[in-house]
């Protein structure tokens, strides 16, 4: 078994007594490696030292060349247990004595080698100099020496290092049983924690916080990490309990969870209801069952599921087969349900019955058809009565003017025949007849002015309505009659719409104004711009004259309707019904607010052109 597979306790001791032991063997090899190096050191100068009292000592016998004391002197190496061997050279570096005297002569070097010591496998060989009176070379001394002295110091080390290893393995050991506990105890009780909540799902657990280190706040963290699950669980559950009963409850929706293979693997009551199959027989099988089987193209529901794969939804209406072979018309939408990981799970199916829907439609597009067919109907109507009505204001046109001005005619050969003969009363009746066929005849002019208005096409240009305004106030003042009008024209804006229509807009608004404020002097008449929303713009026109009752603003604008009389004001009552008509054709509205004796003013509404 690995390291990283023992128990942590186990793993924590055995941290322990490796880092321990590994520090113990660099320790020891540390120690031996400088032992070594000061003990070969060490031996060294001992064997020189013994090396220059042994020369010193033989100075005699090499300048007497005395064979025998050399032999003498040399053998008193014996005390020397690691001295292997020993031998005097002459100053022409022949042999010239040995130790011990047995060997060969072989075993020697043939001739001394250069001053100094040096270490040779596992020798060290010294070569001293032999000299007398500080400076007469007699000849040198060769000593060969073994490193069992090293060795047995090493012995010696290496029993008291293993000695310390084994006890500081022991305490190590005994150590770390004890203080492991520290770090693995609150480990293992979080580790039996998770255990625990993993077999039972118990996420109400909580591990026992022993201190407040890194491993205290880890225990704290996951503490924590349970309590969000468990809210998280107690809300999934909620969920899908609510869920579940939604899906057991709801009657009018079927909801089908098929297998990414498109059978069936779930299924509500809504679905019983509407497909009329159990939740026994139909488990399992491909949700193409519902389609009809032979009504269906070949390989139509595999391309259903294909374009829900690759857009992650697919919904349709069309007609559905129940198990008793009724069809139904079904709004269905299915949907790909994926993993994180973006795994394809299976699909969530909703169908719902719409046959009423698609009843009520079908029954709604034969009213539109039929409405249609009315529409065109009514249509011809209206245009054969344009035309009817174009061919009546002809008749009035010319029908009517002729007798009118028959009587204007003989009127005045009446007025011009009779002369004075006539009394005031008399002329004053033909005064009267000349002014009503003066009135019948602009009464004429208006009502065919007004019937070609719905029939005159709009030209929308921009208009310049500050212009259109100072040009309509220019031309009414022959009708002033020099009188003091006070004219207050605001700025106003470029609107969009047909110049001429909406000059004959202002001529009755500005002409009217004119006309009510006669008794008024000054006469006062304001044109400006009330308010302006969304590019639509409210033009007023206010004057201080007359007024009138609101009481009798329906009236206002519709053909021949007067709120004065006659005598008082001149008019046909066909002016305002021809402004109305036109800002209705331009998309506006109209209106106006007075106060008898206290002036009034009229609205309009235009679209604010975008030059402007």
């Amino acid at each position: 078994m690995s390291l990283k597979d023992l128990p942590i306790k186990r793993k924590l001791m055995a941290i322990t007594l490796i880092t321990s032991g590994v520090v113990l063997l660099l320790t020891c090899s540390a120690f031996f490696a400088y032992e070594f190096f000061t003990f070969r050191q060490t031996t060294a100068r001992h064997l020189s030292t013994l090396g220059g009292v042994i020369a010193q000592n033989s100075t005699a016998a090499l300048a007497f060349e005395n064979r025998d004391d050399a032999r003498d002197i040399l053998d008193s190496l014996k005390v020397e247990p690691h001295i292997v061997s020993a031998a005097l050279y002459d100053k022409n570096g022949r042999l010239f004595a040995q130790y011990p005297a047995h060997l060969p002569a072989h075993s020697f070097p043939a001739a001394p080698a250069n001053d100094g010591f040096r270490f040779e496998a596992a020798y060290l060989a010294d070569f001293q100099p032999v000299v007398q009176g500080g400076n007469k070379r007699l000849g040198t001394l060769y000593l060969k020496a073994d490193r069992g002295a090293i060795y047995e110091r090493f012995r010696l080390y290496a029993t008291i290092a293993a000695a310390v290893v084994v006890v500081s393995a022991l305490v190590a050991y005994f150590l770390s049983q004890t203080l492991q506990k520290q770090i693995s105890q609150p480990i293992l009780s979080l580790a039996e924690t998770a255990k625990a909540i993993s077999q039972r799902r118990d996420y109400s657990v909580r591990a026992a916080k022993q201190g407040r280190d890194e491993v205290g706040l880890l225990t704290d963290a996951f503490n924590q990490m349970l309590t969000q699950i468990q809210e998280q669980n107690q809300a999934l559950g909620q969920s899908e309990e609510r869920f579940r009963l939604m899906m057991a409850t709801v009657k009018d929706y079927a909801f089908v969870m098929l297998d990414p293979a498109g059978c069936v693997v779930s299924w509500n009551a809504g679905a019983e209801r509407i497909h009329g199959y159990r939740t026994d027989e139909i488990l399992g099988q491909h949700f193409s069952r519902f389609h009809g089987g032979d009504e269906v193209a070949p390989g139509e529901c595999e391309r259903i599921l294909a374009v829900t794969i690759a857009e992650g939804r697919f919904e349709e209406e069309g007609w559905r087969v129940r198990k008793d072979g009724t069809r139904f018309w079904a709004d269905t939408v299915l949907t790909a349900l994926r993993d994180e990981s973006g795994q394809l799970r299976g699909f969530s199916k909703v169908t719902r019955d719409i046959t009423e829907r698609k009843s009520a439609q079908d029954e709604i597009q034969k009213l539109n058809q039929d409405l249609e067919r009315r529409v065109h109907e009514r249509t011809a109507q209206l245009e054969e009565a344009n035309k009817e009505l174009e061919a009546f204001s002809y008749s009035v046109s010319h029908d009517l003017r002729a007798p009118l001005r028959h009587v204007q005619g003989y009127v005045e050969l009446l007025a011009k025949h009779a002369g004075d003969t006539l009394n005031e009363k008399c002329r004053r009746y033909l005064r009267v007849a000349s002014e009503s066929v003066t009135q019948m005849g602009d009464l004429i002019d208006n009502l065919l002015a007004f019937c070609r208005m719905g029939r005159v096409e709009v030209r929308q240009s921009s208009v310049d309505l500050q212009k259109l305004v100072q040009e309509t106030a220019d031309g009414l003042q022959p009708e002033t009659g020099g009188r003091k009008i006070l004219w207050k024209h605001g700025p106003l804006p470029q609107v969009q719409g047909d110049p001429a229509l909406l000059k004959q807009v202002l001529v009755n608004l500005l002409s009217n104004a004119v006309k009510y404020t006669r008794g008024r002097d000054p006469a006062q008449i304001q044109t400006g711009v009330a308010s302006e929303v969304n590019g639509e713009v409210v033009i007023f026109v206010r004057d201080n004259g007359a007024g009138f009752d609101m009481k009798y603003v329906d009236k206002l604008f519709g053909v021949f309707q007067r709120l004065h009389r006659a005598e008082e004001f001149e008019g046909t009552g066909v002016g305002l019904a021809n402004a109305r008509r036109v800002i209705n054709r331009h998309g506006g509205r109209i209106w106006a607010e007075a106060a008898v004796n206290a002036g009034a003013t009229f609205y309009f509404t235009l679209t604010k052109s975008q030059k402007g």
